[in-house]
């Protein structure tokens, strides 16, 4: 006769869980959105710097000068999705509910992350430039700050530390990229690092002082400004090989994304494959640097 035990039953969820992710995208509140977008592609025309000419003679020509202006070009990016359900998961499910709102769920946030890396890699890359929007301009080396970059002293590796974010600030600064009284205009400051980034901060002294920073940011836990910065934490930012984070200082007003379609699901029922039942996403964005000046690289070595 067989024990018990061998009778012992397994007892299944009736719910669906999700697995760990970024569920919307951090970073759209901090640049500037156009939607409804048409077209190929899009041109943000920009008026360039005017300065004044000396004169030094009596009646003398007129000198008459082209405007300076500029052109950036968005290209859009298309992605799709799309799940399937057999016509009878349903009844082999038994208890179970076809995970209908879990799959759109999911496939909201990952067009989250995946805007946000549209971002990313622009912010970061290659942007075009020109009447035909066909000329590449890559990163400024100008505007990276080194893993080793110290504000005095021997040159050392690190991760985030207050004097870059001092220096990021400085370059912003002095550039006209930045300014207090744009933010009356609405115009942010914004900082995308990751977490690392953001611990490597909370051991800054300053950071943790209620005489720099009232966010209590070791009692919470989290950085959500510093210097002037908004701080957003996203693990897309790209690393390289030996562990260097490419984190990105912004002017909110300088970092343009487009939306040609947002994100849409369509339900429908496929005839062609036994009337199973098909869940597609779908959206189309770009986004590029509108200007070389608002935007600091700094690299930072995480441990």
């Amino acid at each position: 006769m067989a024990e018990i035990t061998q009778n012992y039953q397994i007892k299944y969820s009736e719910k669906w869980g999700s697995y760990l992710q970024q569920e919307a995208s951090r970073l759209e509140k901090y640049v500037t959105v156009e939607s409804g977008l048409s077209g190929k592609m899009v041109a943000f025309d920009q008026y360039g710097l005017l300065s004044f000419n000396e004169k030094k003679e009596r009646m003398q020509a007129t000198a008459l000068d082209e405007a300076p202006t500029t052109r950036r070009v968005l290209y859009p990016r298309i992605f799709s999705k799309a799940i399937g359900f057999d016509e009878f998961d349903a009844k082999k499910l038994a208890n179970i509910d076809v995970p209908v709102s879990k799959t759109i769920e999911g496939l909201r946030a990952a067009a989250g992350r995946c805007m946000d890396n549209v971002m990313l890699d622009s912010f970061l890359g290659t942007c075009y430039v020109g009447e035909n929007g066909t000329d590449p301009v890559d990163f400024d080396e100008n505007q990276i700050i080194d893993t080793d970059f110290v504000e005095s002293g021997t040159a050392v590796t690190t991760d985030l530390t207050i004097g870059k974010l001092r220096k990021a600030l400085a370059m912003l600064q002095k550039a006209e990229a930045w300014n207090e009284e744009r933010r009356a205009y609405g115009d942010e400051l914004v900082l995308a690092c990751s977490s690392s980034q953001i611990a490597s901060l909370l051991k800054e002294p300053e950071v943790g002082s209620f005489d720099y920073n009232t966010a209590r940011a070791l009692a919470e836990g989290k950085i959500e400004s510093f210097l002037g910065f908004r701080i957003i934490r996203t693990e897309q930012l790209p690393i390289d090989e030996n562990g260097v984070r490419s984190c990105l200082a912004w002017v909110k007003s300088k970092a343009q994304f487009g939306l040609w379609e947002d994100f849409k699901v369509k339900l429908s029922v496929r005839d062609d494959l036994d009337e199973a039942l098909q869940i597609r996403a779908k959206f189309a964005c770009g986004a590029t640097r509108l200007q070389e000046e608002a935007f600091v690289k700094i690299l930072c070595k995480e441990i």
